[in-house]
């Protein structure tokens, strides 16, 4: 059985915020109602029955929590004949070559941030509105829950229209699971006003996520 005490006693460890310690309490209660969609990464999946397990669960969730994102620099060796094209297609002259190499995987970096920031961004406006980000895949398929008295919001956000593939799209089907993204792939327009949580929608805006995100980093 999963008792309050427990929970409150690992999270105790890691938080001193009764946002923080409910969110956390949220997101126990939802994977041990619902096992089938516990995520975890790695051998050892915990078992919620017992204070090892929650100990494990809260671990990886205050770590990731609490953890600074940062730009990571892609290891793999840039392939020389772009370079050649961009020379001779694009005309861009040799001496910039090398030059263009590092803006593009400075560029890739900055993409890959994206959607760990706007999960961030999220999580800092919402959580004092009952959303509980999911972080570390912890529960699958899923970014953010919230409990209502109707039961449970599930709710997997993308950065772009075109960012998740057909088979991530199968998965919600036959679920209860609602999609979202931030900005259209073709236009570039922001996708704020469908938040699918109404209540909380006009808390949300790019120019909000722009200031997160450079108050951030």
């Amino acid at each position: 059985m999963l008792h309050k005490s427990d929970i409150d006693a690992v999270s105790s460890n890691y938080t001193k915020s009764v946002q923080d310690k409910k969110g956390f309490e949220t997101l126990c209660n939802f994977l041990h109602a619902n096992t089938e969609l516990v995520g975890w990464r790695g051998k050892n999946k915990p078992n919620l029955q017992n204070v090892a397990g929650l100990t494990a669960l809260g671990n990886k969730y205050f770590t990731n929590k609490f953890s600074k994102v940062t730009a990571k620099i892609p290891k793999t060796v840039p392939d020389e004949m772009a370079s050649v094209i961009l020379n001779k297609f694009y005309n861009y002259p040799k001496i910039s070559l090398k030059k263009i190499q590092t803006e593009h995987q400075h560029s890739m970096a900055a993409e890959n941030m994206v959607g760990e920031l706007l999960e961030r961004y999220i999580d800092s406006v919402l959580s004092s509105h009952g959303w509980v980000w999911c972080c570390e895949s912890l529960v699958k398929h899923v970014d953010f829950i919230k409990y209502e008295a109707t039961g449970y919001k599930l709710l997997q956000i993308k950065n772009r229209d075109n960012s998740e593939n057909s088979s991530s799209k199968a998965i919600r089907n036959g679920t209860t699971i609602e999609h979202w993204f931030r900005t259209f792939s073709k236009t570039g327009r922001t996708n704020w006003n469908s938040f699918p949580d109404t209540t909380v929608k006009s808390k949300l805006s790019e120019d909000d996520f722009i200031k997160f995100v450079e108050d951030y980093i």
